[in-house]
């Protein structure tokens, strides 16, 4: 038995509840050395750059923005944009992927689509909606819903197209109908993809918010840190930067959790 064959066959032995506190403290581990190498890397800009403000005058800048309300109201007025745009790309997404997945048709008359709107950054999408719809909670929404909407497309119609045809055809052959095949086959089938979809949409979706209200908006996450940049004050430009990035960093934790947590029968 070689030396890998002997670990292995003792990390399996190992109880249930030790691999698991085992990895759960690995995992807090590397999350704790990527925050301190974000903070050492802020600090190393601080020191070698002259403009760059410290973690003291950003935090209480923030601080300053709750203190006056502005914190909350603009993140607010941000969540409640974006995730109407989301949910709608979600579900828009999810029909179209499914019908790109089954149809033949469907797929070569989307697909070329869908590669374009993947490649348009979301820059473009926000400036385009700005100039379609002016400031107002449309050129928002809709970007978000613009820059979300191919990712969902294409995880879903993949995941699809994965589904065995000997499931489908054996489905058929016994007669089940349309609702009950989606319900029962094709929805646990692409389980793990819509997460992944999720995923990858809100991280684009989330970017497109920003640029859309920076561009078209006059409240929200994005106004409020072009409001600072304006006013040439990188400290507030910057906290609300770094609030825009632990939205990210928290919703990418959550969903990667939840992702473990639904895929967990293929490792078992």
């Amino acid at each position: 038995m070689t030396l890998t064959a002997a670990r292995a066959d003792r990390k399996a032995a190992r109880p249930a509840w030790r691999r698991h506190a085992s990895s759960q403290l690995t995992s807090a581990a590397a999350w704790t050395a990527s925050v301190l190498t974000m903070l050492a890397v802020w600090q190393l800009a601080v020191v070698f750059g002259h403009r760059v403000p410290s973690m003291a005058d950003t935090f209480a800048r923030l601080g300053s923005e709750s203190a006056d309300g502005e914190l909350w109201t603009n993140l607010a007025v941000s969540m409640n944009r974006f995730l109407l745009g989301l949910v709608a790309a979600l579900l828009v997404g999810a029909g179209l992927g499914v019908a790109m997945g089954l149809s033949r048709i469907a797929d070569y008359a989307l697909t070329d689509l869908t590669m374009a709107g993947l490649a348009i950054p979301a820059v473009i999408w926000a400036l385009l909606t700005t100039m379609w719809f002016g400031f107002g909670w449309l050129t928002p929404v809709t970007t978000v819903f613009l820059c979300g909407l191919p990712f969902v497309i294409v995880n879903i119609a993949k995941a699809v197209r994965a589904i065995p045809a000997e499931t489908m055809l054996m489905a058929r052959a016994f007669g089940v109908g349309r609702a009950d095949v989606l319900r029962n086959v094709i929805a646990p089938a692409v389980a793990g993809s819509t997460i992944a979809a999720v995923r990858f949409a809100i991280m684009s979706a989330w970017n497109g918010l920003l640029l859309a209200e920076w561009f078209g908006a006059t409240s929200g996450v994005g106004w409020r840190a072009r409001y600072w940049y304006d006013a040439n004050q990188l400290d507030g430009f910057l906290a609300w930067v770094l609030l825009f990035i632990a939205f990210l960093i928290i919703v990418n934790q959550v969903l990667g959790w939840v992702e473990n947590r639904a895929t967990r029968w293929r490792r078992a």
